[in-house]
């Protein structure tokens, strides 16, 4: 098996020559093993890299059971909150790919999101737990979103990605300061239930 930084170097060189169907083939073991290569990427202080090629793999729909496709969300979204919450200058491009991640797989996410925080609207009221979750993972994005704009403008500025992502948020972003602080404890408390979830792995 491929050490993961090897891999990540692999990736690094087929995407910026273009090649797609090289990046799929280096990635498959990478997804096929991804709990391995998470223990690596703790180990080799590439969490933020490995976070990030994880997320590729999604849109790259190398996964083939929705349970794989859920636990390889899970483990990008932990590796990126703990690139985000270990560095006392986290990567703009960690919050962009964390806003993505949860943008475009949200799906992946919300039972997660239920058991955390809404497990009694479960047990009453599936459709509308859903429905809470949702909005929940919106104010999340919204709370990446608020801290690229506050810190780093000239990264967001003219990120297409990111604008189609914000725009299509049905949550209001005319947030309150209180609302701002509860979207971002609602990243931090996700990120403790995930860390424990996976603990056997760090």
């Amino acid at each position: 098996m491929l050490k993961l930084k090897d891999i990540l170097t692999e990736v690094q060189l087929h995407g910026q020559a273009g090649n797609r169907r090289e990046v799929a083939k280096v990635l498959r073991p990478l997804v096929q093993n991804k709990e391995e290569y998470y223990k690596q990427s703790i180990q080799g202080n590439l969490q933020e890299e490995f976070s990030i090629t994880l997320y590729k793999s999604l849109l790259l729909e190398l996964d083939e059971e929705e349970e794989d496709s859920i636990s390889i969300a899970e483990l990008a979204y932990l590796g990126l909150s703990s690139a985000i919450y270990q560095s006392l200058a986290p990567n703009p491009e960690s919050y962009e790919c964390r806003l993505l991640l949860v943008h475009y797989f949200n799906d992946f996410f919300t039972d997660s999101i239920i058991e955390v925080f809404l497990s009694k609207y479960r047990e009453e009221n599936v459709l509308e737990a859903r429905s809470l979750a949702i909005e929940c993972l919106e104010k999340m994005q919204l709370a990446d979103m608020f801290y690229l704009e506050d810190n780093e403008a000239d990264f967001i500025n003219g990120n297409e990605q990111i604008s189609d992502a914000c725009s299509s948020i049905e949550t209001s972003s005319d947030l309150s300061e209180e609302e701002r602080e509860s979207a971002v404890l609602l990243h931090q408390v996700l990120y403790a239930y995930l860390l424990n979830k996976y603990k056997k792995l760090s």
